[in-house]
């Protein structure tokens, strides 16, 4: 619920320094707020992102201002929202997916969500046909995949808090594996790296509704459920018991929760 009233907006619209002023304020925690999210993964907020998120919000509400049309207050805030949301979530992208372009991480994202969440499938759809105008080549494809991953050492300390500085990603591998931490090369860090994807898909799969999870897993043939990706959704509707109207919403919904719950775990390790 805002404060601010019509009068204020339209003010503001016209630089009204007053009424710009009483804008700034109302929206500042917002902007706080989105920003801690958009920092935040895994549990684990990022403090210096979170002041370089607040103030491309506070540029972005200035943007929003400017294209606002109308004074009505909660369309107004919901205009702002959708703006600071857009331009923190691009901001995200291209302080945390080096080497790759805003456009690309994007678009691999979209292959990420239709691969339900494994970043190696994610990289042979982004350079399929099957993302129409929104294909990549198979290079930036690779280079996507690399950024979303990021580049990893054996040597990386993991997990500060818990186990201190000598602690490291290979003594995790190492442990898990059941061998010593000097055997462990970097094709096991891939292998490692599988695992915890396959884990974390499921994990998140698990925490969807029912049907949710069921249309997940047969638009993709994630066992036990069959493959249904190429058939259309009447047939998948049958063998529910449900509409075919059911199983689109289903589908909406449920990619729009995995993705979230997949991109809070994912960097988990």
């Amino acid at each position: 619920m805002t404060q601010l009233t019509h009068a204020q907006i339209a003010d503001a619209k016209n630089n009204d320094l007053g009424a710009v002023s009483s804008v700034i304020r109302e929206t500042e925690d917002l902007v706080k707020a989105r920003a801690r999210r958009f920092a935040t993964t895994a549990g684990h907020t990022d403090t210096d992102l979170v002041e370089d998120l607040a103030q491309v919000g506070r540029i972005a509400v200035w943007e929003a201002l400017g294209d606002f049309a109308g004074d009505d207050p909660a369309q107004f805030m919901a205009h702002i929202d959708r703006g600071i949301t857009r331009a923190m979530a691009d901001a995200r992208r291209e302080a945390t997916r080096p080497g790759v372009s805003v456009y690309t991480a994007k678009r691999f994202e979209q292959a990420l969500c239709l691969a339900a969440g494994d970043p190696y499938d994610a990289e042979k759809i982004a350079a399929s046909e099957g993302m129409g105008t929104d294909k990549l080549t198979p290079d930036l494809a690779r280079a996507a995949r690399l950024s979303w991953l990021g580049l990893d050492s054996l040597d990386r300390p993991l997990d500060h808090a818990r186990y201190g500085d000598q602690f490291t990603l290979g003594d995790v591998v190492a442990q898990e594996m059941g061998v010593p931490a000097d055997l462990v090369d970097s094709a096991d860090i891939t292998s490692h790296r599988r695992r915890v994807i396959r884990e974390q898909v499921h994990r998140s799969l698990g925490l969807l509704s029912n049907r949710q999870r069921h249309v997940l897993k047969a638009d993709h043939g994630i066992a036990p459920s069959g493959y249904y990706g190429d058939q259309p959704d009447s047939a998948l509707a049958d063998d529910m018991g449900v509409t075919t109207e059911q199983v689109k919403q289903a589908r909406k919904y449920g990619k729009n929760r995995f993705r979230t719950l997949y991109q809070a775990g994912a960097r988990a390790w």
